[in-house]
């Protein structure tokens, strides 16, 4: 089974997505210690040294978890990250990578009018998201209607409501 994870360290991070494949991008980070002294225990030939090894490892990584110096996150749950964070203005830390979603799709939990034709958006998430052009939207939006929001140029987002034609917006929280 491949497991791909990311662990956090004391500000180090790395990742682990199994072996290497034609075009993948290089380590950026080195390993933390705790991962290199697991992994260095397959190299032990004799299996009682090796399980002894692996044990004590084993045993600090759980520890460091539990204690939170090393977060262990899955991929499902850094691609949940970064479709929660979708919006929010963050410094670039390497934490989820590179790749970031060109857009989300979700469900619009309310929407109002600011009486100057300006909407405020609250997502099923949570996710506030106010207008920020003057562009009309023809239809009122409603709850559960579908919202598809895209990045756009230079770091802004357009979101579109009910299939209409997008505005520009912005997130709030």
């Amino acid at each position: 089974m491949r497991i791909a994870a990311i662990v956090v360290a004391t500000g180090l991070l790395v990742t682990s997505a199994g072996p290497a494949t034609a075009g993948a991008k290089p380590r950026k980070t080195e390993r933390a210690p705790l991962l290199v002294a697991v992994t260095q225990c397959r190299a032990i030939a004799e299996s009682a040294a090796r399980l002894k090894c692996f044990d004590a490892s084993v045993a600090a990584l759980d520890v460091a978890e539990r204690s939170q110096a090393v977060v262990v996150v899955d991929q499902q749950q850094v691609r949940e990250t970064k479709r929660n964070l979708f919006g929010i203005s963050l410094p670039n830390l390497g934490l989820f990578g590179s790749d970031d979603l060109p857009q989300i799709e979700t469900t619009l939990a309310s929407a109002a009018d600011d009486g100057a034709g300006h909407w405020s958006f609250v997502m099923a998430d949570g996710a506030r998201w106010t207008q920020t052009d003057d562009n009309i939207i023809a239809r009122r939006p409603r709850a559960n209607d579908k919202v598809i929001i895209k990045r756009a140029a230079l770091g802004s987002f357009r979101l579109s409501v009910g299939g209409q034609p997008g505005v520009k917006a912005k997130r709030q929280n």
